[in-house]
Order: structure tokens, then sequence, then C-alpha cells
């Protein structure tokens, strides 16, 4: 079996044992990462005299010769179940019906091998049960008629007459949604670390041999929809789904290229994540949010509104937020507040947030006093904890929490007097 390796994003170097090939195609392919993620840094570290790697900005996991890494999330690292949680996280933020949950067999799986395990049980399904057909017009020379003669080559029947060139239709299984399960089984096959398991794929991968294997486009894979018939397909095809939203598509991007890589962008993830759990938390709670870059179509702000995320809003009151992935410093507070003023300043924001991955050493609920003339008055330090997202009600629990910090924000700008309200005066 290959030797695994699990890295924290952000964490301390970590020795690596694995072939001289494996870091030579490492170091090669560090910065194609950096590049399809738009990381501002190359996500592998690597010290040839000390033996070690180091990775940051990115999450998942990349199979190289003869080694394989899984990289964590840092804001996932004291989480058993990181790996459900993250693809929690993904399946939230692109909306997608499948909800991963936790059990005894796949809590301590990897990555590819949680992914295999469904997609493998849905196949099995599939190869009783079917697949979604669909009419496919063919052409053929037969030797008696089917469907319609091809007026076009009735000549060929000169030469031959004991043959008739047809056109009919055939209800196959040549469509989207079968291709796109066979490259999700060929991806994992390609990436489970159980031998059994890589089996399984492999076979399933090659189940409907009329079926092109290639992945659809965006488009189409975006557009797929399954009938009660066909349900017990929709887990394997979220999946299909969030592999192909990958930088790769699940593929090396180069024709010599050996690996597999399942990688995203953990600040990107983060990002996403809070934009959806303000948007599922404010419509719990009745009030509002939205992506900051509305307020540009609102106020025609100047650029400085890019360093707003989200913007939650009341009846009364408006607080711009953004959101941070690392974690919380003082020095990260100041350098981020600076433009955060200023973009809430253009807004007439009553309040600016930042919120934090959980961690130690924040309070949740953090609040200082802006003391800048014509800017916002208070600043909120907020958190969001996705660890146990895979757990029963991980993500119920998630949302309540971020509700209760979103209503506290509004609340307290609501009850501060009229005439200390400052959409921006001076500070107490």
């Amino acid at each position: 079996m290959m030797p695994e390796y699990t890295l924290v994003d952000g964490g301390p170097a970590q020795p690596f044992t694995g072939t001289a090939a494996d870091l030579a195609e490492l170091r090669l392919r560090s910065p194609e990462l950096a590049t399809r993620l738009g990381l501002s840094e190359e996500p592998f570290v690597i010290d040839e005299a000390a033996g070690t790697i180091q990775v940051r900005g990115l999450a998942g996991f990349l199979s190289l010769g003869d080694s394989t890494l899984e990289i964590m999330p840092h804001f996932l690292r004291h989480d058993p179940g990181w790996r459900v949680s993250l693809l929690t996280m993904l399946t939230t933020i692109h909306h997608l019906e499948w909800i991963p949950q936790v059990d005894r067999g796949t809590r301590h799986a990897g990555l590819p091998d949680l992914l295999g395990m469904i997609v493998a049980g849905a196949m099995a399904r599939a190869s009783s049960e079917g697949v979604p057909r669909t009419y496919v017009e063919r052409r053929a020379v037969t030797s008696s008629i089917r469907g319609q003669v091809d007026a076009a080559k009735m000549w060929r029947r000169v030469v031959d007459p004991y043959s008739v060139d047809c056109r009919f239709s055939e209800f196959v299984a040549d469509g989207p949604v079968t291709s796109a399960l066979k490259w999700a089984c060929r991806e994992l096959s390609g990436a489970v670390q159980q031998p059994w398991l890589e089996s399984e794929l492999a076979n399933y991968a090659e189940l409907f041999p009329e079926t092109s294997p290639e992945l659809p486009p965006p488009g189409i894979m975006d557009g797929l929809q399954l009938t009660p018939q066909f349900g017990f397909l929709s887990d394997a095809l979220d999946i299909a789904r969030v592999l192909s939203m990958g930088p790769q598509n699940g593929a090396t991007g180069r024709a010599d290229g050996p690996t597999r890589a399942f990688v995203w962008s953990t600040g990107r993830i983060f990002g996403d994540f809070v934009q959806v759990l303000a948007e599922r938390a404010a419509r719990e709670a009745g009030f509002t949010a939205y992506r900051g870059t509305r307020a540009r179509r609102l106020n025609d702000v100047s650029s400085t509104a890019s360093a707003v995320d989200t913007i939650v809003e009341s009846s009364s009151e408006l607080v711009a937020m953004t959101v941070c992935p690392q974690d919380h410093t003082e020095d990260l507070v100041d350098e981020l507040v600076g433009p955060l003023i200023a973009a809430g300043r253009g807004l007439n924001a009553s309040d600016i947030a930042i919120v934090f991955p959980a961690s130690m050493g924040l309070r949740p609920g953090t609040q200082m006093r802006v003391r800048e003339p014509g800017g916002p008055s208070m600043l909120h330090l907020l958190t969001v904890d996705p660890s146990g997202l895979g757990e029963s009600g991980g993500m119920g629990r998630v949302v309540r929490e971020f509700e209760l910090d979103l209503t506290q924000v509004l609340t307290i700008a609501q009850r501060r007097p009229v005439g200390s309200r400052r959409l921006g005066g001076t500070g107490a």
C-alpha cells in the first residue's frame, strides 16, 4: 500500500519519506495548483535538506506516484470526522442535496475512500436497477429495414441489393448522468486506498460500455436532474459534481502527469461557507444577508467595497462583514479593520464585523468601539466553528449559533441611542 501522509493546512512541516520521484512530482505540481486555485503563493513548501513538506492554503487529496497526501483544513484540525465536515461544507456551498453523514464505517476512511464507497454503493444498485436512458439516433447498414430507410444512401442498393442503409433510434444509457457517474468511478478508482474498492470502481466504470466516460460540460452538469425512479443515484451524482468543481476536475492537467488531485482553496471554502451560512441564518431570523458585491449596485461605492464579503441588513441597520479564513490575531485584526472601516463608511454601515474560524484565542461576540470619525460605530469579532458538521444535526447547530451572533450584532446597533449612533461620529 502506498505511504499516506496527513498534513494540516498552515500547520508545521512534516517529515516526508516518499521517493525522490514523488518529491519531484510534488514540486512540479505546486505551481500548477497555485495557478489553478488562484493562490497568492505556492501551496507546498519543500525542505529537501530537512526532508520535510509543509502546505498552506489548500485542502483535499493529492495522489503522487508512490505516495498520497491528505490535507486537513486548519479550521477542522480538532474534528475527528474532518473529512465528512469538509465534504459537508462543499455540498453546502454548491447547494447540493447530498448531506454526508458519519458512521462507524466512514468516520476514519480516507477522503477518496469515503467518496468511493458512496459511489460504489449507488453503482451496485444501478447494475441491477439500471440508469437513466435516452433515445439516440443511429445510422447503420442492415440486412433488413430498421426504423427508416436513409434516402440519401439508397443508391448503395444498386451495388449491394442485400443490404440497406437505415436510420433508427436506440434507447441507450449513453447520457450525461451515466457519463458523470462513469467519470467519477474512473477518477476515484485511481485514488482510493482499499484494493477491493479500487476493483469495484474500476468494474463499474466499464458497466455501460456504450456510455462515454468523459465528464459532461459544467453547464450540463449543473442542470442534471434525476427522476424518482433513479433517486438512489443522487448522492453519487452530487459527488461527481463536487469532484468536477475542483480546479483540475480530478485529473492532472498534464499528459505525462500520473497524479490525481481533489483539492480546494481553504480560504475560498471558508469564505463561501460563511456566506451561505449568513444567508440561511438571516432567513431564519427575519433579516437579509447578501454578498458584498451588491453594494456597488446599490450605492456605486468605490473599490473599497471589495473589503466587504457579506452585508447583513435589517429594516433599520446595515452591517458590513468581511470573512478571514486565518486564525485570529490582533495584528490580523489591525490589518483588516482599516479597509473594512472605509468600506463601511461608504455603505453607511452602522457597524462592521470580521468572521474568523473558532479558536481558543478569540471569545465569540467580542466588540470594539471604532474611534474614527465618519465611519461605523462598532467592530464585532464573530466566529464560525464547522467542526462536527457531519454529525447528526451538525449543520443545524452551526446555523443556529451564527443566527444568534448576527441577531446580537443587529440588536446592539438598534439599541444604541440615536444620538450616539455614528454612521460615523466620534467614538466613545
